[in-house]
């Protein structure tokens, strides 16, 4: 991960150079073993924001065609800590994989929305991770990266983007019962809750206009 933490230093040094940006609640994130970094998806820029605020290196877990473009990107993308998937299959060999990075101690960062181009509905995998793996929970909102990277666009450009990273969240102490359709449920509206926000981001990264984002 020598790379990694290469880059990891030069994002925290030029990024505020680049950027309006501010990190709030990074000591949230535990320093040692398994976490899931759990975040709100508005750019494809998300990953190196949500990266860039964490001080551990941050396994992702992206499709198979991003792998397929040429060898040194797909390099680049392992080095990085980017894991391939498979997602004409079923999602279990995706909680595998991350439950394996879990395993391992790592830090695996999770954007439960399944795409920018969603309406805030979460996908209820990263409760199911979350028990079995017993990984603490951190849900991070990120605001304004739709406009370092807008759909279609080739460059980044500079704004102002903001991270805030919430207090870990374990699933026993989420719920208050054995249940475990209760505890996945309430782990998610306690999800919901930090990342899913009525606020600019919503959908102006798609329509270029500002609107309200539908929970």
């Amino acid at each position: 991960m020598i790379l990694y933490r290469i880059c990891y230093a030069v994002l925290r040094l030029f990024l505020p150079l680049l950027l309006d940006i501010r990190i709030t609640g990074s000591d949230n994130i535990p320093r040692s073993g398994p976490v899931l970094l759990v975040s709100n998806h508005d750019s494809y820029a998300d990953p190196v924001v949500l990266g860039a605020a964490c001080p551990r290196p941050v396994h992702y877990l992206g499709k198979r065609e991003l792998f397929e473009h040429s060898r040194v990107f797909a390099w680049l993308l392992r080095t990085l800590g980017c894991v391939p998937i498979n997602r004409d299959r079923n999602a279990s060999s995706a909680i595998r994989k991350a439950e394996e990075l879990l395993d391992a101690g790592g830090v695996v960062g999770l954007f439960p929305e399944g795409g920018i181009e969603t309406t805030g509905d979460l996908k209820g995998g990263v409760a199911l991770i979350a028990m079995r793996s017993g990984a603490p929970v951190v849900p991070v909102y990120l605001s304004g990266t739709w406009r370092m990277h807008e759909i279609g666009a080739c460059l980044l450009r500079s704004c102002r983007v903001r991270v805030e990273v919430g207090k870990p969240i374990w699933v026993s102490d989420a719920d208050g019962t054995s249940n475990r359709a209760e505890r996945a449920e309430r782990l998610m509206e306690a999800l919901r809750s930090y990342i899913v926000r009525d606020d600019e981001a919503a959908r102006g990264r798609i329509t270029g206009a500002r609107s309200p984002r539908r929970r």
